[in-house]
């Protein structure tokens, strides 16, 4: 699914006339996406992170190593954190997805001197406060299901049909077709069963 989602994130970035770079690796550390437009005044760069889950059994953040080594506990369990806890991970969270010195490097060396948008894309979430805990630390909060829409009837600025190009097409198709088909599903099986 974090492959899926990445390609269909990218789709939607590139239709808004973003060029990225995908899957850009550091050491052991990563960024999903980097996307960068420009425009008549200025040049717009966006860090991305896609964390898609539509059947989430824990939280969204880890516990922080320290934390799961004092409580032993693991860092992915769904023990419910404490506020301090919980605060606690989702800072280290976002400094290691998003503000690490690493991850500055790597955005300056994609592109010098851009003042970076942070965007976090979510699926199904356990815990929406989490999500409300990360926009604190201004980061923006995305749904899938918001991406979705916008790439099923949005405009397109581009379209260079990137790897989530398929994706979206079949996402758009079934959209598009979904009033009639289940219709037309509906009314055969009634068919069936009255006949």
């Amino acid at each position: 699914m974090p492959l899926m989602a990445e390609q269909l994130v990218e789709e939607w970035l590139n239709r808004q006339g973003f060029f990225t770079i995908r899957g850009i690796r550091e050491g052991v550390g990563e960024i999903d996406l980097l996307g960068i437009r420009f425009g008549k005044d200025k040049v717009e760069g966006w860090h991305v992170e896609a964390q898609v889950s539509f059947r989430p059994v824990s939280y969204v953040t880890k516990l922080t190593k320290e934390r799961a080594r004092s409580l032993g506990k693991g860092r992915t369990s769904a023990w419910a954190r404490p506020p301090e806890v919980f605060s606690e991970c989702v800072d280290d969270w976002v400094e290691n997805k998003f503000k690490a010195k690493g991850k500055a490097e790597i955005r300056n060396r994609a592109w010098p001197g851009i003042n970076w948008r942070f965007v976090f894309i979510h699926g199904v979430v356990k815990y929406e406060n989490e999500l409300l805990e990360i926009q604190k630390h201004g980061i923006e909060v995305i749904s899938l299901h918001q991406v979705l829409t916008e790439i099923c009837f949005g405009e397109r600025r581009v379209h260079l049909g990137a790897a989530g190009a398929d994706f979206a097409e079949i996402v758009s198709y079934y959209e598009k077709h979904k009033p009639q088909s289940s219709t037309k599903v509906l009314n055969s099986a009634s068919l069936r069963l009255c006949g």
